[in-house]
């Protein structure tokens, strides 16, 4: 395989056999923050509780949520209400779970941009995997939509318990793939410092945000703002014939 293997752009001296992938901002929207809050406040609404704090209560739990530590979507929504005074019957916290799986929905439906270049990355002979700091939503519905079917293995934050910059949860998908760090490329929007994790991991690391974000201002949580590694415009510069 070595001889064969595709080269990554821009680091021409290695050569990978897989590519790990951040989901949210990378293949699919993050979402603009405006969008973001809009929902929060419908579910809240529905809730019967201030919308704006449990907006906040939300964000504040976004830690927690990501590393399972919050529970279910339904617990999660049953614990910001609370929170904040409300006690919701069955039917409203229903509601309030649609809601949020439809705006989810709405994100990973965005993933049509990115299945041609995933497809010409496999073509290639790389295989596939994706890294994510989620919530309890994502791994629920992500046989639903066609991403699913283009990675060999799937970590999720908040089924494994673990968060990006983590090294145990690249570790994961390492692992599912049989391949060390050294042979593998990580490409992420730079929230959760997960460059700069990857990098430590011994990952070659790129920066790649997901196009329609770049117009909005997306969701992005603890962000590698200060990176100066190698940066993507399009994911097919990942290939080159090399």
């Amino acid at each position: 395989m070595e001889g064969s293997s595709p080269r990554i752009r821009r680091d021409g001296a290695r050569r990978f056999d897989a590519v790990l992938f951040d989901l949210y901002g990378t293949l699919i929207s993050s979402g603009d923050k405006t969008r973001r809050r809009g929902h929060f406040q419908a579910m809240a609404r529905e809730l019967g509780v201030d919308p704006g704090g449990f907006t906040e209560g939300f964000f504040d739990t976004f830690d927690l949520r990501v590393r399972g530590q919050h529970g279910s979507l339904e617990d999660s929504i049953r614990k910001v209400a609370n929170s904040l005074g409300g006690s919701p019957t069955e039917a409203q916290v229903l509601r309030a779970v649609e809601i949020r799986m439809e705006y989810s929905a709405q994100l990973m439906g965005t993933c049509t941009a990115s299945l041609p270049a995933l497809d010409a990355l496999r073509s290639a002979g790389l295989r596939l995997a994706v890294v994510s700091d989620c919530s309890d939503e994502t791994p629920r519905q992500w046989a639903n939509f066609p991403l699913a079917t283009r990675f060999e293995a799937a970590i999720f934050s908040c089924r494994v318990g673990l968060r990006k910059p983590d090294p145990r949860i690249y570790t994961l998908a390492l692992e599912a793939l049989g391949l060390p760090a050294s042979r593998c490329a990580f490409v992420g929007d730079g929230g959760s410092h997960e460059l700069t994790g990857a990098r430590e991991v011994g990952l070659g690391a790129f920066l790649y945000r997901f196009p329609e974000d770049t117009a909005v201002e997306a969701f992005r949580v603890d962000g590698d703002t200060q990176w100066s590694g190698s940066q993507l415009t399009d994911l097919s510069e990942l290939l080159s014939s090399g």
